[in-house]
């Protein structure tokens, strides 16, 4: 595996996480990071554990969706990658860009993005992620089957979303700041987690905190 091919990503988080948690600092802070650090949590440095799991490289841009926020975008582009990033709403693209930093942005291309329809050729990305989107999903096997379509096999395929303790906690963050209820999704990744088998080798399943992950690789021709 390797950033730049060369890099082992894993062994770099065993030995500079420390390093990297100060680029983690620089990440702009929303509201609801700020409730889950004050419980013990960090969803940034969480997805930098899920991705020291993954084949991921420098060469070309990763795509990754979908956008909210910016948090994924934000940590993958300090970690030196160039990102192609998408969600179906411009409701949040400032904060986006305010959390992925100015000195940031110029690795990331926003665009206005169906999950259900992406418009890329088959095989276009050598690395797809897809982390705590697919519970705000109403066809989520749509979205997957666009996914897969779209990713080369090169690299990774990941896709992750809550477990029972972040499904949970969100809930307390949403009753906070929204006075309303987090969505649950329409599929849970045991769900998904075979539908992925038929198309890929290997699927490694990877549990953090707040998050399972699904992490694919070795992607079946047909």
């Amino acid at each position: 595996m390797g950033f730049n091919q060369i890099i082992d990503l894993n062994k770099i988080y065993k030995t500079t996480m420390q390093d990297f948690s100060k680029l983690i600092a620089s990440i702009s802070l929303t509201d609801s990071d700020k409730l889950l650090q004050g419980w013990g949590y960090n969803l940034a440095a969480e997805y930098y554990e899920i991705l020291s799991h993954a084949t991921l490289d420098t060469h070309q841009p990763i795509l990754e969706l979908a956008t909210g926020t910016g948090r994924m975008s934000a940590v993958l582009t300090r970690l030196g990658c160039d990102v192609v990033t998408g969600d179906v709403s411009t409701e949040d693209r400032k904060n986006a860009e305010l959390r992925i930093t100015k000195e940031y942005l110029h690795k990331v291309k926003l665009l206005t993005i169906d999950m259900e329809s992406l418009p890329f050729d088959n095989g276009s990305f050598p690395s797809v992620i897809s982390m705590n989107t697919f519970h705000h999903l109403e066809h989520p096997e749509v979205c997957l089957n666009e996914l897969i379509r779209v990713h080369s096999g090169k690299n990774s395929l990941i896709i992750g979303d809550f477990n029972e303790t972040g499904f949970a906690e969100l809930q307390k963050v949403y009753q906070i700041l929204y006075k309303k209820d987090h969505p649950q999704g329409k599929m849970t990744l045991d769900k998904l987690k075979p539908l992925l088998e038929t198309d890929y080798h290997e699927v490694k399943e990877i549990h953090t905190q707040l998050n399972v992950t699904l992490i694919a690789s070795g992607k079946k021709k047909k």
